[in-house]
């Protein structure tokens, strides 16, 4: 397949681009600063593109298969880079025709999932849940084939596959925490089987190994 991948500079992107070229799939990095990005092997085009312009996606969007959105918050406080950057794509995959849509949201936004989820929307993570709730209004208004991945706090270990994933919520015997590379993995297998779509999935690391516990 031919993936359109937003956020290949941070760590998630970085995960998912190198795990992609490696399941087989070509990959397309559309990236603000190609020079964050470093060297990739063979299999990975670099774009330079601002993905809030839809101009340049639209440009930039024909002939893929699937757009990955690892694209995040730049820090804590106050922002919308998020949900410009949903808006902007959404529109430019409507004109061109690419349905699939895979992005990453925050698992703070599950209201049903304890008082820390409660106090932190409200405190330290309220800008990050706004943003992230305005990317996925968007998505999910959008009439795209797309999926909404919730994973806690992300780490910088290694892909363990040890991971829970759920409908609607947080998997059973979940931890607060998933490695960049494992939500990489969740996404790529997403991709491949679209057994998600128009879903919102609850992913973190698990206690017990209960990988595709719903």
């Amino acid at each position: 397949m031919l993936l359109f991948v937003l956020g290949a500079t941070g760590g998630t992107g970085r995960a998912l681009v190198e795990q992609a070229r490696q399941r087989g799939h070509r990959v397309t990095a559309f990236v603000r600063s190609p020079q964050k990005l470093g060297s990739f092997r063979d299999g990975v085009t670099v774009l330079q593109g601002d993905p809030r312009n839809v101009d340049e996606l639209r440009a930039a969007l024909p002939g893929h298969d699937a757009v990955v959105s690892a694209l995040g918050p730049p820090g804590l406080g106050p922002t919308t880079l998020v949900g410009d950057c949903a808006r902007s794509t959404v529109t430019a995959m409507q004109a061109t025709g690419v349905r699939r849509l895979l992005v990453v949201g925050v698992a703070v936004l599950f209201e049903d999932d304890g008082i820390l989820n409660a106090v932190a929307r409200r405190t330290f993570l309220r800008n990050v849940a706004r943003d992230s709730a305005e990317m996925e209004r968007i998505v999910r208004a959008s009439g795209l084939d797309w999926t909404i991945a919730r994973p806690p706090r992300l780490t910088n270990g290694i892909l363990t596959r040890a991971y829970g994933v759920a409908d609607g919520r947080m998997p059973p015997a979940a931890r607060l925490t998933i490695s960049r590379a494992d939500v990489a993995d969740f996404l790529l297998d997403e991709v491949e089987r679209s057994a998600h779509v128009r879903r919102i999935i609850g992913l973190a690391s698990v206690k017990a190994v209960a990988r595709r516990a719903s």
